[in-house]
């Protein structure tokens, strides 16, 4: 097969393809192209892209090579992807299949383009789709019950007694007349499907054949069996069984995470997952289910006619591999650091998503603070904040920078998006830690722009409504401390950009606000602490001050203590009450928050952290990521600043006396050792960075009499004892 010269416009020679009936919501759709190098050799090379509305599963000779493809599309534009098959290519026939989903539904994580669409090509193999592939729309899929589920798709409902002969549908050699060839939908860029922009993150890594897994039988003699099989731990899955049956038998399968409680002030109700119904056929099934399930235990429920061959699934995620190690001679810190590292992992899709199980959408706050960890836990997954920042600078409209994008709801909460512009923020994180500061030149007025949406009063900004004024979730929020806070911090943050970028026009308007926020929060102070309310005090409105360091040195004892005592906060400003005890020299009370707050997580059987302390709500949550940099930056003391061009490492014995992590950072790798006993201390720093790296000696976080020192670190191994 020789190789045809490759146009010089994408999918130049390809069409939209789909069945003759492209707007058929639900539509589950089965493509095959078959092809033949005789005795040729198959070449080194066979590069594809594809793109579809809305997602596929591609195999090559039997062989899964996507799994889940194509990015959840936006407003404006989808997505293609790229991947190269030569590997699975044989001499002789070859074939292509491919398993297609349009849902025609939009949630909050999808906008749909109301049309179905697959296009493709391979300039190597000289394939584009046209209508060369054979298409079937898979009647074996039916109409599912309405599901409140908040993203995008439907349950599956399959009745295996209408699929036709499709057994072997992944052998080259396969025949049926229920194929027929696809029908050719327009070109592309003329497509109802919008323009296509390359993937911006990898294509989901998957297991290359399904986990056959071990399982227990629970018998109830009127609902039949039900299969139990648990997982190494939460983890998102699509399920696999294989079964004989009569024929006509429901096989039903679900997760423990299927049904999820509702947020705050939602308490009364449930949201449910997306779940699989499966009618048998008299002979043996063996059946796929591609939708992916969130979970720690699969549950397959059937009647007790139906005999079980095998049981399994694929996992299936982010292509990314943790970057950190954590190890310390706290049981309780370990154990919890793992869930959030699993808890993270879960929230990474196609965007920094909330939660897995209810919602998959984006909110700002929420990633701002997925973000920050995810540098830290798994900084090769950095191009996801990227995308989520281009997202909201995309779906930007009159200057408001909207949560839960891209996706049908976008929704202006002003709290989420001072939180993302503040110096602890998405976009302050984006710069920290890849030291890319074009995409803020860029946008620097758009975003400065949204801070003067705020207007000032004599008693600082006054709060914006927005669709909703949240804050945390718990109760007690002292807002006009909160959203002044965080505004005063959004202000430092932008102008520090503008000082970066040299663009100085809206220098005097921050000063201004920052200057008459500053006056406002000194007029709060009542002798013990800040607040607006009689007799009351909030923890994370203090936190937050503390913070913006507004507060006098002779108050910070004071501070200190009222965060310490006062217990307010859900996780979603957890992370303020601990950064700002180390912030005021109390790392030893931060500490000691850190386990109250986390008992009950810790000894938990649940291998991700949920919506709150206690586990209300969902159980795998996106803030409670802020674990990772709790532990390794503020109480670890490892500061980075400017793309870890510079990092100072403070060590603080009153917190963490035996640490360890190994961290890769933009610059190179930093591993840390503390090793404390009575009568002496080990700070190892292997210094793999190509930034300043410093040591910070203090005597009182040591706990010794030695002297204060500032150590510039050498590259490689650095060894002190005390």
């Amino acid at each position: 097969m020789s190789k045809p010269e490759e146009p010089t416009v994408l999918f130049g020679k390809s069409k939209w393809i789909w069945t003759s009936e492209p707007t058929k919501k639900n539509s589950n759709v089965i493509m095959r192209r078959t092809f033949d190098f005789g005795t040729e050799k198959p070449p080194a090379r066979a590069f594809c892209r594809a793109a579809c509305d809305t997602h596929y599963y591609l195999y090559v000779n039997g062989s899964a090579v996507v799994w889940n493809g194509g990015m959840n599309r936006n407003a404006a534009h989808a997505f293609y992807d790229e991947f190269d098959i030569a590997k699975y290519l044989v001499k002789g026939a070859n074939v292509i299949v491919l398993y297609c989903q349009y849902y025609g539904n939009a949630g909050r994580d999808l906008v749909s383009s109301e049309r179905a669409g697959f296009i493709f090509e391979c300039h190597d193999l000289g394939i584009y789709s046209d209508s060369s592939f054979e298409v079937y729309e898979n009647l074996g899929y039916k109409t599912p019950r309405p599901n409140n589920c908040c993203y995008a798709g439907y349950d599956i409902f399959y009745d295996a007694s209408l699929e036709g002969q499709i057994d072997r549908i992944l052998d080259p050699a396969f025949k049926s007349n229920l194929f027929k060839p696809a029908t050719e939908l327009d070109s592309y860029p003329d497509s109802v499907i919008g323009t296509l922009v390359a993937r911006p993150i990898p294509l989901e890594k998957f297991s290359p054949s399904p986990v056959i897994a071990r399982y227990k039988k629970i018998t109830d003699q009127f609902s039949g069996d039900t299969y139990i099989v648990t997982l190494p731990r939460a983890m998102r899955v699509t399920p696999y069984f294989e079964v004989t049956g009569n024929g006509q038998e429901k096989i039903t399968i679900k997760t423990d995470r299927t049904a999820c409680q509702g947020t705050f002030a939602d308490e009364n109700s449930t949201y449910y997952a997306h779940s699989v119904e499966y009618i048998t056929k008299g002979t043996v099934n063996i059946f796929e289910c591609l939708v992916p399930m969130v979970g720690e235990t699969l549950m397959f429920s059937m009647p007790r006619s139906v005999k079980v061959l095998k049981l399994g699934y694929r996992e299936i995620g982010y292509n990314t591999a943790r970057t950190v190690e954590l190890e310390t001679d706290s049981d309780v810190i370990d154990s919890v650091f793992e869930k959030a590292m699993s808890t993270l992992y879960l929230c990474l899709g196609s965007t920094l998503i909330d939660s897995p199980e209810r919602e998959r959408t984006m909110w700002l706050g929420d990633s701002s603070i997925a973000a920050h960890a995810l540098y830290l836990g798994y900084a090769d997954a950095a191009p996801l904040v990227k995308k989520v920042i281009e997202d909201i600078l995309q779906y930007a409209k009159d200057d408001v920078l909207y949560s839960c994008v891209p996706g049908n709801l976008p929704a202006d909460i002003p709290s989420h998006g001072l939180l993302a512009l503040s110096e602890y923020g998405l976009f302050a994180q984006y710069r920290n830690f890849t030291r890319d500061v074009d995409l803020l030149r860029a946008e620097y007025e758009r975003l400065c722009d949204y801070l003067m949406l705020w207007q000032m009063t004599e008693s600082g900004v006054a709060l914006r409504d927005g669709v909703n004024r949240w804050y945390d979730n718990l109760y007690n929020i002292d807002e006009p401390l909160v959203e002044n806070a965080l505004y005063y911090s959004a202000c430092k943050f932008l102008r520090s950009v503008g000082e970066q970028i040299g663009n100085h026009d809206y220098d005097e308007y921050f000063e201004d606000r920052m200057e008459n926020i500053a006056t406002y929060i000194e007029s709060c102070w009542n002798g013990m602490g800040y607040t607006t309310k009689e007799g009351a005090y909030d923890d994370r409105a203090n936190a937050l001050i503390a913070l913006t360091s507004l507060i006098p040195d002779d108050r910070r004892p004071a501070v200190a203590r009222l965060i310490a005592a006062t217990h307010s906060s859900s996780p979603y400003l957890e992370w303020a009450c601990i950064t700002a005890l180390a912030e005021l020299d109390r790392r030893d009370l931060a500490l000691n928050r850190f386990y109250s707050r986390y008992a009950l997580a810790a000894e938990s059987e649940c291998s991700t952290l949920g919506e709150d302390f206690d586990g209300y709500g969902t159980k795998c949550q996106s803030y409670q990521s802020a674990v990772i940099f709790e532990l390794i930056q503020v109480l670890g003391g490892i500061d980075v600043k400017a793309g870890a061009s510079r990092v100072t490492v403070t060590p603080d014995f009153t917190a963490l006396k035996n640490f360890r992590t190994k961290l890769k950072l933009v610059g190179g790798v930093l591993d840390v050792r503390y090793k404390y006993s009575a009568g002496k201390i080990d700070i190892i720093i292997e210094n793999g960075l190509d930034g300043k790296v410093t040591l910070d000696i203090r005597p009182e976080k040591v706990g010794k009499q030695v002297e204060r020192r500032t150590i510039v670190l050498n590259k490689g191994k650095n060894k002190f004892s005390i």
